[in-house]
Formats: C-alpha cells, structure tokens, sequence
C-alpha cells in the first residue's frame, strides 16, 4: 500500500518540518491545567481517559472525538464502570463535554469536546478553571463568624 505521506508532500517539505507526521503528533498541556485544582482533585482513572481524549484530538475534531466505554475498558485496562465515572468526573471538573451522547442500540458512541480547545470557531471555555472542590465537612461552622454568632446566641439565653 503507498504511504499517503509520500504521494502528498516532497521530501524537502517534510524536512523543513511543514508536513507533521502522526508519530511525531504531540498534546500540548498547560501548568495552569496541571496546576488547577480540578486537575488535582481527578482521580488518576479520569487522568487516562482525559490522556486517552486528548490523544484522538488532531487539531480539527474537536467535538466529534469518540470515546466509547469498552474502548477505554479495553485500553486503559480498567473496567467499564470506572470508565464511565472517569468519564462523569471529567464532565464534572470541566475538562470534556459531552457533543453527542452515544447508544448500544446503534453502536454509537459518544463524542466529546475538550474545553481547553476552541471548538467550532468559539473560544476554549476552560469551564476546569471555574470548578471549585466541595468543602470536606459541609456542616462544619469554624472561623470567627462562627465564634461571634455562638457569643451572641450565649449572651441572647442569659
């Protein structure tokens, strides 16, 4: 079978870098992405399969880059059920959206969008950067506030 790469570019293009080969493909991540607290808060399931969706992206496809949950069982050697919550984790924190949602019935699987890329002429959301994590004890009241308002409460039953 002839090398598509052949047949399309001179060998002088491809040595002045203008043709990227698909080895030599890379995804580019930024420090603030490492560094954000969604990022830090994934758990390392979620890590790969956000790998595993970066590395379909080629520039162009964003948004319709397919990802089914027996593939990223069978890849990544992780079960089908902590594919799906890596997946559900992903959408949570920010780093994905889901463009269509896949079905058994027609063997379709989902596509998805990768937010830190522009997708359909739009500016990357970033929606990673406005995640907050949940508070460990939600009903936990400390702080001054809190001390202030148990004062008063005394000084209001005296």
């Amino acid at each position: 079978m002839p090398d598509p790469m052949r047949s399309k570019f001179s060998s002088r293009q491809r040595k002045r870098g203008k043709v990227e080969e698909l080895d030599k493909q890379y995804y580019k991540m930024r420090h603030s992405v490492l560094a954000s607290d969604a990022w830090r808060h994934l758990p390392p399931a979620a890590c790969k399969v956000y790998l595993e969706i970066c590395r379909r992206f080629h520039g162009k496809n964003n948004g319709k880059i397919s990802l089914s949950l027996a593939e990223a069982a069978d890849i990544l050697h992780i079960s089908k059920n902590t594919a799906q919550s890596a997946i559900k984790k992903l959408i949570e924190h920010g780093f994905i959206k889901r463009s269509r949602i896949g079905s058994f019935i027609g063997r379709r699987a989902s596509e998805y969008i990768l937010t830190d890329k522009g997708y359909e002429g739009h500016q990357p959301t970033n929606d990673w950067m406005r995640w907050q994590p949940k508070p460990k004890w939600p009903n936990a009241d400390y702080g001054i506030e809190a001390i202030r308002r148990e004062a008063e409460m005394e000084l209001d039953e005296h």
